[in-house]
């Protein structure tokens, strides 16, 4: 699922993963599932096994694993759950899949579009029942299970969007429902990746280099950088040799030199000093 919403986005960024049922064992998952009258959340397991847990303890766990996390642009946390309610945050270093999901569906219905649903357990289909009073259909079909994704998607042929209801459906899920329905099908990875990588976008602080490139078509080359060559990048505008750079990036001098070279093929240019002259030239055309 991570790599997936990772590959939507523009920005190359590190991340750290954790979940919520990491170490735990099958049997001790089982006994997680939702008690009776609870509509519980539905997860796939790295076999492919799908498994309920329940909504209130998957709730706690989630509190415990973002204390002291979500507090700058670059500690950004992703809550990657649906069905998840309550948390009471407003941090904007925290997205979190439930509030995407509930914004876009306030946007359809005052819009009065009719929408369909797609979920991955029974009971949170028959606990959408209120939601008719919306125009919002409810069927049920697990992630991954082609037949069963093809049937929901027949029986909502009617409606104007398709919304997968959970992060779990993959990009096979969707072009599956997409093909049978003929409506255009939400994502939620999609969603996700979009609310990610707009908060990046709008917290990034352009570096120097940026700054002296503000207006100019090399600035477009900068998003063809890696994350390293970027830094490799930043540094060299900033003047520093490549021993000094390999210094500041904790990397080898022979590291310092691939990147650098692979930096400058994709600015267009052979050397630094080339670099150094483009710069210049656009600096003194913004002044006249």
């Amino acid at each position: 699922m991570i790599d997936e919403v990772l590959s939507y986005l523009e920005a190359d960024v590190q991340t750290v993963e954790y979940g919520a049922l990491d170490d735990l064992t099958l049997a001790e998952i089982r006994e997680l599932e939702p008690q009776r009258r609870e509509i519980g959340i539905a997860t796939t397991m790295r076999d492919g096994t799908n498994v309920a847990i329940s909504e209130s303890w998957l709730r706690q766990k989630i509190l415990e694993l973002c204390a002291d996390h979500g507090r700058s642009i670059a500690d950004l946390t992703v809550i990657a759950s649906t069905g998840v309610f309550d948390f009471g945050s407003t941090n904007p270093y925290v997205i979190h899949a439930q509030n995407i999901l509930d914004e876009f569906m306030e946007a359809l219905i005052i819009a009065g579009q009719k929408i369909g649903q797609i979920r991955p357990l029974p009971g949170q289909v028959a606990a959408s029942e209120e939601l008719k009073a919306f125009n919002i259909s409810a069927v049920y079909a697990p992630t991954g299970d082609e037949n069963a994704l093809i049937k929901a998607a027949q029986r909502l042929r009617g409606r104007d969007f398709i919304v997968l209801n959970s992060v779990g459906y993959s990009a096979r899920d969707r072009d599956i429902v997409a093909q049978a329905s003929g409506k255009p099908v939400i994502q939620m990875r999609r969603m996700l990746a979009g609310t990610l990588g707009k908060a990046l976008k709008q917290n990034r602080k352009m570096s120097a280099g940026e700054e002296l490139l503000e207006g100019s078509a090399l600035r477009m080359r900068l998003t063809k950088l890696t994350r390293r060559e970027y830094q490799v990048f930043d540094l060299l505008v900033k003047g520093l040799a490549n021993k000094e750079i390999a210094g500041e990036l904790g990397i080898s001098h022979r590291t310092v030199e691939i990147h650098r070279a692979r930096m400058l093929a994709k600015m267009g240019v052979s050397t630094g000093s080339e670099l150094m002259r483009l710069i210049v030239q656009n600096i003194s055309r913004a002044k006249i």
